[in-house]
């Protein structure tokens, strides 16, 4: 019986990244039948991607600086150990295509084929076809076909859902420390959900300590709102979303969470953000035409209206 074909998966994150891409990775994974799928991705997100269950191994790169020899020596000899046919590389970057690609080619003790996956759905593919050699040759470049990543299969252990009111709204206003314009103001969130409760409708606020401030003015605007602040896990959005009336959200991991779980999203977005990078069945993205405190509580009411079951007088 001859060997499984050995396949290594590349994508690090960041968190909206991935799972954006998991759609793409699911296509490409089922033309290759029968193989051996490991995934090099970065620890925080192996839960997600062991939910999958099409991955048999992994090699953890937490895409530390290039000062950490020791990492890349371990990483290199994991693949160099692994002996990969074939390398799906959905993390085209420096670090990748400037680092692991030539030592592989080099280190690599048989032939392999290593596609380069581009954002317009095409791709690249080098072959190898020498044992430790720099030379390749069959560059080639096609089309795919990439489908929308469907999260529903994802489930956490949804520990604190017992709490959540029996009709909410989530709100998500975190993101990366790193950009700060990405973040609709607290006081605009807290408008919201006093707002929201005028209706009756609740609030619920998910994210991490890194907003708990956030968080903790949001969920003081009104007894309506409530806190849940370190309750939720990544794997738990999902299912949060769907019990939901909708959600609304900056440019961060968990609101593309939610988008590509079928659920209502609004994003928000700066004009130096990327434009409706936030896709899914039931997402409208909202650009403001400068700073992303220009887009105003009515705005974000009047779209989030329509899955409210209300009308206003």
């Amino acid at each position: 019986m001859a060997d499984k074909q050995k396949v290594l998966v590349i994508k690090l994150g960041a968190l909206g990244d991935f799972v954006a891409e998991l759609g793409a990775i699911q296509t490409m994974i089922g033309k290759f039948p029968g193989a051996e799928f490991t995934l090099m991705t970065h620890k925080s997100l192996l839960p997600i991607a062991k939910q999958m269950g099409v991955f048999s191994n992994y090699i953890i790169d937490n895409r530390e600086s290039y000062w950490h020899i020791g990492t890349y020596y371990r990483i290199m000899k994991e693949i160099q150990k692994a002996r990969f046919d074939c390398v799906l590389n959905f993390q085209v970057s420096s670090r990748t295509e400037g680092r692991y690609f030539p030592l592989m080619r080099w280190l690599s003790p048989v032939s392999f084929s290593w596609y380069r996956m581009s954002s317009g759905c095409t791709i690249t593919r080098v072959k190898k076809t020498r044992p430790y050699s720099w030379g390749t040759s069959e560059v080639e470049t096609f089309q795919y076909d990439r489908k929308l990543t469907d999260l529903t299969f994802l489930h956490g252990e949804n520990k604190h859902f017992d709490e959540l009111p029996e009709r909410f709204v989530t709100m998500i206003p975190g993101c990366s420390p790193g950009h700060p314009h990405k973040r609709w103001p607290a006081q605009s969130f807290a408008a919201l959900a006093q707002r929201l409760a005028e209706h009756g409708i609740h609030s619920v606020i998910i994210g991490t300590k890194t907003e708990a401030e956030e968080i903790e003015y949001i969920a003081g605007s009104t007894p309506l709102a409530h806190n849940m602040l370190g309750k939720t896990s990544l794997l738990d959005i999902p299912d949060l979303a769907a019990r939901a009336l909708a959600t609304v959200g900056n440019d961060t991991g968990p609101s593309h969470m939610t988008a590509l779980s079928g659920t209502p999203m609004i994003g928000l977005f700066a004009t130096r953000t990327k434009p409706c990078s936030i896709k899914g069945k039931q997402v409208t993205n909202i650009i403001s035409p400068g700073p992303i405190d220009r887009i105003t509580v009515d705005q974000v009411w009047a779209t989030l209206l329509p899955y409210l079951g209300i009308e206003e007088k």
